[in-house]
Formats: structure tokens, C-alpha cells, sequence
């Protein structure tokens, strides 16, 4: 857990239930049978994908869950070209209270970011990456394959948003670049985690996880 997740969840803790691996993350049979693989598939074949047919390795569970919703904190290597990809998918539509404009913008917006934290090492790939994606560029080079570690984040960060279709697991993505009005004042996500004022920023957040679930 990271030092800014691991923030949300203590201020998150102070105004609302945490609990800890009780909701369900969508596996391959729950694809299937939720009549969503071919949208799944669809996706993964845009992204490069190699394999026959996509893994879902999602075994590391929720970032957060809070009053029986699964929240995921996206930060800097959630917004890039390969996952505005997966933000053009039209099953979006039936996700109506997901924050599709604003996640596209952050994509085109913050791609510059996620290059600066994102363009070396296990961040840009790793072998079970490239044996889904395919073999990734240099490092830090966009124009040819690109990263596969972009890639598949980007992938299951697609199949976790189709989790109340096919789990029936309520999702609620909040961004370190969304943001709250706290105690009267206009702050990024990232700036209340780095900077918080317990409860104020624990009602804050909550109440921005509560307009999107």
C-alpha cells in the first residue's frame, strides 16, 4: 500500500467502514458470465494485446473498501494515452456515474506525469507484461510498442470499472487530481493526502466517493 492510499484509508477511517478483502474483484468466469467478454476481449485486442484471450491476474484486491464500496485511488500512472483507450469503450454508457470526461481529460491532461514517474524500470514493463502485450519500447519512448506495464494497468483498471455489471461490486475511482471543497477551500485530492485536516478531509473525500457511487 502506498503512502497516499494508505492516507485515504486513515482519514477515510475517521468518517466511515473499512473493511478489509470482503468484496469480490471480477475474475475470467465472471466475464464470461456476465455476458462481457466480448467487450473485455474487444479491449484488450486495441491495447496489443497478444495472448489468445486477456489474463486477470487481479489478485491484490481493492485499494480501499469504505462503507461496502470498493474505491480505487488513482494516481500518476493511471492517466495515459493506453488508458483513455479503454475510456472510449461505449459500455461506459452504462456506467453512468463514472467521471468519464474528467478521467479523459486527466489522461491528455497528466500523460506527462505518468511518463516522469512511470517511464523506467517495472513501471513501463515487466515479463508478465510484455507476454500479454507484446515486448515494450526503450524506456521514456511513446512512438513505437510503447510500455506493456501501461498497458495491461490500464486493462485491468478497465475490467475493475465493469465490476457492478458483472460483480455487483459498487466501484468509485477518485483521482489524486480531482478535486473537494474543504472547510470552505478548493483543494486537489493530492494536496488534502499530503496535507490533511482529519476530519474535514475525511468528510471531503467522503463526500466525493458518495456523489460517484
Amino acid at each position: 500500500m502506498g503512502e497516499m492510499q494508505a492516507q485515504l484509508e486513515r482519514l477515510l477511517g475517521d468518517v466511515g467502514a473499512i473493511s478489509r478483502k470482503i468484496l469480490r474483484i471480477p475474475n475470467v468466469e465472471d466475464v464470461n458470465s456476465a455476458g462481457q467478454a466480448d467487450i473485455v476481449n474487444h479491449v484488450y485486442r486495441k491495447l496489443g494485446g497478444v495472448l489468445p484471450s486477456p489474463l486477470l491476474n487481479l489478485r491484490a484486491g481493492w485499494d480501499i473498501e469504505f462503507d461496502r464500496m470498493a474505491v480505487e485511488l488513482d494516481e500518476y500512472l493511471h492517466f495515459n494515452r493506453f488508458r483513455a483507450l479503454t475510456l472510449e469503450a461505449p459500455i461506459y454508457i452504462k456506467l453512468a456515474k463514472f467521471p468519464l470526461i474528467l478521467y479523459r481529460k486527466f489522461c491528455s491532461t497528466y500523460e506527462g506525469r505518468c511518463l516522469q514517474a512511470g517511464g523506467y524500470g517495472g513501471k513501463w514493463s515487466n515479463k508478465s507484461a510484455d507476454s500479454q502485450f507484446g515486448v515494450s519500447s526503450s524506456p521514456k519512448d511513446l512512438s513505437g510498442s510503447g510500455p506493456s506495464r501501461w498497458k495491461q494497468r490500464a486493462f485491468y483498471d478497465f475490467v475493475k470499472d465493469l465490476s457492478p455489471l458483472v460483480v455487483g461490486v459498487p466501484v468509485v475511482r477518485i483521482s489524486i487530481w480531482d478535486e473537494v471543497r474543504e472547510s470552505g477551500q478548493k483543494r486537489t485530492v493530492a494536496e488534502v493526502l499530503s496535507r490533511p485536516n482529519r476530519q474535514a478531509s475525511g468528510r471531503a473525500l467522503a463526500q466525493l466517493i458518495r456523489e460517484r457511487a
